[in-house]
């Protein structure tokens, strides 16, 4: 009696599952020194001459273009720049400034045609979705220039292939002239 055995012969396949949850952890040891981004904002002006009225609040349309350079996870350092896009009047409140506007009371008429703004700015980042912002520089105009000390918040969102989302808020005081509150969103690419 003859048996013929039949045997089946199946290749060997070795699938290599990605765990998503272990790619976003390597996502974030990867550390890119380098960041580079733009924002769209508005920038609230409380103490603005609106039609020659009183001290009032308006908000202007304003966009950052930002370089930072990150040190670690941690900690960076960046130019963090602003423009206002429309021109506009403060009051300020006339110390110490030299100028030929005109003067009442000890408050200054102040002329701002479309200011830039470029601070150096140190950035800590307590957990990676919040950045604390911190740094002084000048505001530049072509009436008179200020320096500016600026604090702020930086909440971004990592986005694949080195980009990331980020929702901003600045606070700056310009020394011996006005004080502006900056709010917006912007998109940023590391490197």
């Amino acid at each position: 009696m003859i048996f013929v055995v039949v045997t089946h012969s199946y290749g060997q396949e070795h699938e290599v599952k990605k765990d998503s949850s272990v790619d976003a952890v390597n996502h974030h040891e990867v550390h890119k020194k380098h960041i580079i981004s733009a924002s769209v904002n508005h920038t609230v002006i409380f103490s603005a001459i609106k039609n020659g009225e009183n001290k009032t609040s308006i908000s202007l349309p304003s966009f950052g273009i930002n370089y930072t350079y990150g040190f670690n996870h941690k900690w960076g350092i960046g130019l963090h720049s602003d423009i206002i896009l429309e021109d506009f009047v403060v009051k300020g409140d006339g110390s110490g400034l030299e100028r030929s506007e005109t003067e009442t009371n000890n408050t200054a008429i102040i002329e701002r045609g479309t200011p830039i703004s470029a601070a150096i700015v140190v950035i800590y980042k307590p957990v990676p979705y919040l950045g604390l912002v911190a740094g002084a520089g000048r505001e530049f105009s072509s009436h008179e220039d200020f320096t500016v000390i600026r604090f702020g918040i930086e909440a971004p969102y990592h986005l694949p292939h080195n980009w990331e989302i980020f929702g901003i808020l600045t606070y700056d005081i310009n020394i011996d002239a006005y004080q502006s509150l900056t709010y917006g969103i912007g998109i940023g690419k590391s490197f």
